[in-house]
């Protein structure tokens, strides 16, 4: 691989792999053949074409000695160290994020947690060393293939060594330790998604990576954002919204704003990407000047992947060139092998409750009031709200100490007031249900009754999930079929997919409406909010009677539709600070490149549809309208990024999403069940759910939530997903229509005084 290549394969890390180039070629080539293992590597796609070595690159690869491995680790770690002089100038030269630009409001939502540092910089050594392993023996294997090989094929043929017995060997420890017996027969879930699987303890866990459909598509096949089939830069990401996004109201005529919230709710409980931060002092990158101008390029950080902003109507107006966005965190492969970087995930990949109860046993323990079983709640004006953030100024975008700023087990609580609103809803829930079942069982102490009032808030949470949200998302076939695959299976990986992360669930603000109604009792909408003026704002939910009004309005209100219609606050005022906020869609789309997804048209054939050789073939799901306008701004069918491609595709039957969306939808959520051994109704579990329990946990309705855990909201539809009418009306909360769970079933009858002895 000759440098200049090189170079332009990795623009923005030219200073350290210039450093690189200067080390090409210092390994020896001693013999060794017990290295070479069979490609494994965390993918799910059985078609992806493996690099079959021939004999002269089986010899090539079996010289490769521990020596090499470690060499190659052992130069990573400098090549990092090589930073800290950076990072030093930065932090002396006042770049950094500051409390009253969006880029505060992307760290709140986007920002590490300390086990996410800890384990990214071992993986960012991970990354280096690889790309130092690409680079020494791409050419040589590519030379001696009977056909060109591509970065990607050297990639996969690397992730065949792994980190085993290099100075990384620790790392592979971590994530590859056995639980203790006690954890496998625990009748409760760890807070972390530990030990779930009981052969594989930390599949699934909190700050693992990713799992993947598709192999990565790295343009140098380690991290390097890819590029044009043409070789050139992809479209610029805000360039693609401008042509393609239009701003506008088209609302649903089915379904509510609880189907949008609801989704993003469940989002945050499946995934959280992590961006960096400076590797040697941990303080957040800045990208861009806090005017939204381009840094000099000695201010500009090697994670930073900033959007430039020229001929743009919307930010030109405030002189905005620069949105600054910095690359996630990677993640040490789940074989703790050599290849392409993943992401690290710092919400647990099962369906948990993660964001209420949080993904570590740290934040577990600062939300939880250790007195009968309760969490911690804040009060106001005699009502119970999330407890209050000690730190307002940094945990949300206000300027006081005594402003509202809430706390939950995802720092993203805060982003709008519906979300806020949702978080207090299941806050309340669990007291409620710790409260009652404390007066049942009165021996029991506080450890028992948080464990089992979280065991069956997490069950809802299941059942609302599977049974109300899935046929309103994918429709009712779709759904069905995701049901019929239901019993666990310790072989299934429920990590959540790249893909699915990344792409599918960003899409889901296509939704959201910018103007948030309030609802009285009647369902008539006094007023509206403007969603720009409360991102991470929440003071707005402790007013008298809003809590009500915005739990009512997302019952009545209708969502809109998923297409290419964004609220204009999301896709020019997100974060904002008054002056001028960021592009959610565009920092989605920068995100979706800097992950490694490969390009939709990967996808789509993926999940079954026909291959597309030219623009023409995508009319099989778009409009054909919709396809020329992709036509004007990619250069070629393969360089469409997903998440645009899945926004353009037409719904699929009485799905929300197209068919390509509804694949990735439908195998994430068919793995999250089958691989999570403490799924609610699975009966193989430690202490499972007894018959009569189970049939008390179908019950559980997103409206009878709202009914039980608002102020006064008295009647509710029974199906919060859909709009009142004539199949689904209004309903008094007390009706037995929207079943209430009865919790009588969990008495334990040996201490009962009506008890036979």
């Amino acid at each position: 691989m000759d440098l200049p290549n090189l170079k332009l394969a990795m623009p923005l890390l030219g200073i350290l792999f210039w450093v690189l180039s200067i080390h090409r070629g210092i390994f020896s080539d001693a013999s060794a053949n017990t290295l070479l293992l069979p490609f494994h590597g965390g993918v799910h796609d059985n078609s992806i074409s493996m690099t079959t070595p021939n004999r002269e690159m089986l010899d090539i690869l079996n010289h490769i000695t521990v020596e090499d491995l470690n060499s190659t680790v052992n130069f990573a770690v400098n090549v990092v160290g090589y930073m800290k002089r950076l990072e030093n100038n930065l932090l002396w030269s006042n770049i950094k994020v500051a409390d009253d630009t969006p880029s505060h409001g992307m760290l709140i939502s986007f920002g590490p947690e300390v086990e996410a540092l800890d384990r990214g910089k071992d993986a960012l050594i991970a990354l280096r060393a690889s790309n130092q392993l690409l680079n020494i023996y791409c050419h040589r294997l590519s030379k001696a293939s009977s056909h060109p090989l591509t970065y990607q094929d050297c990639a996969i043929l690397m992730s065949r060594f792994t980190f085993h017995r290099t100075s990384l060997s620790n790392t592979c420890n971590l994530i590859e330790s056995s639980c203790e017996q006690a954890q496998c027969n625990s009748p409760y879930r760890t807070i972390n998604g530990s030990c779930n699987n009981i052969a594989k303890g930390h599949r699934g866990e909190s700050f693992t990576g990713y799992s993947r459909l598709l192999y990565a598509d790295y343009s140098d096949g380690v991290h390097e954002p890819r590029r044009a089939v043409s070789k050139k830069p992809l479209p610029n990401p805000r360039q693609v919204v401008s042509s393609l996004i239009k701003t506008g109201n088209r609302p649903s005529r089915k379904s509510t704003l609880a189907l949008m919230q609801w989704s993003q709710f469940l989002e945050h409980d499946l995934c959280r990407s992590a961006t960096a931060v400076a590797i040697h002092t941990d303080t957040p990158i800045e990208c861009c000047s806090r005017d939204g101008v381009s840094l000099t390029p000695r201010y500009v950080h090697p994670f930073c992947s900033p959007i430039y902003v020229t001929d743009d109507k919307k930010y030109a107006e405030e002189g905005v060139t620069c949105l600054s966005f910095v690359r996630s965190i990677p993640a040490i492969r789940s074989d703790c092998s050599f290849g392409a970087s993943d992401q690290v995930n710092q919400a647990t990949h099962y369906l948990d409750g993660s964001q209420i109860y949080g993904s570590t046993s740290r934040k577990s323990e600062q939300l939880r009031s250790f007195i009968v079983g309760k969490l911690l709640t804040s009060s106001y004006e005699h009502r119970e709200y999330l407890p209050l953030s000690q730190d307002p100024t940094h945990d949300c975008q206000l300027f006081s100490k005594n402003s509202t700023c809430f706390e939950s087990g995802d720092a993203r609580v805060n982003f709008q007031p519906q979300l806020t609103l949702m978080h207090t809803l299941w806050f309340r829930e669990h007291n409620r249900i710790a409260e009652e079942l404390g007066n049942l069982n009165p021996h029991w102490g506080d450890e028992r009754l948080f464990q089992e009032s979280r065991k069956i808030v997490v069950a809802e949470m299941q059942k609302i999930t599977y049974s109300e949200w899935l046929p309103a998302a994918l429709g009712k076939f779709v759904a069905e079929r995701v049901l019929s695959s239901s019993s666990y299976d310790k072989d299934v990986d429920p990590s959540v997919s790249n893909a699915f992360a990344t792409a599918v669930m960003r899409s889901i603000k296509s939704l959201s409406d910018g103007m948030p109604k309030l609802y009285d009792e009647s369902r008539t909408a006094n007023e509206s909010i403007f969603m720009r003026n409360y991102f991470h704002n929440p003071g707005l939910l402790r007013h008298e009677g809003v809590l009500d009004a915005l739990a009512r309005g997302l019952s009545t209100q209708s969502c809109q539709r998923l297409d290419v219609y964004f609220a204009d606050d999301l896709i020019n005022q997100l974060y904002t600070n008054g002056k001028y906020g960021f592009d959610v869609l565009s920092f989605d789309l920068q995100r979706g490149r800097d992950h490694g997804l490969p390009s939709y048209a990967k996808y789509r054939t993926y999940c079954g549809l026909n291959e597309a050789r030219e623009f023409a073939d995508f009319t099989d799901v778009m409009r054909e309208q919709d396809v020329l306008a992709l036509q004007r701004v990619y250069g070629s069918p393969q360089d469409v990024d997903l998440i645009i491609g899945g926004l353009l595709e037409k719904p699929k039957g009485d799905s929300l999403f197209g068919p390509t969306f509804s694949c990735i939808i439908a195998d994430q959520m068919t793995r999250t069940r089958q691989g999570d051994r403490y799924f609610y109704d699975n009966k193989n579990q430690p202490e499972s759910f007894s018959t009569l329990q189970l049939a008390e946990i179908e019950n559980a309705s997103l409206s009878r939530i709202i009914c039980d855990n608002t102020d006064d909201v008295r009647r509710m539809q029974k199906k919060a997903f859909e709009k009142i009418n004539i199949n689904n009306p209004l309903l008094d909360c007390a009706s037995t229509i929207i079943p209430k769970l009865s919790l009588d079933h969990w008495r334990e009858l040996k201490y009962s005084s009506n008890a036979v002895v």
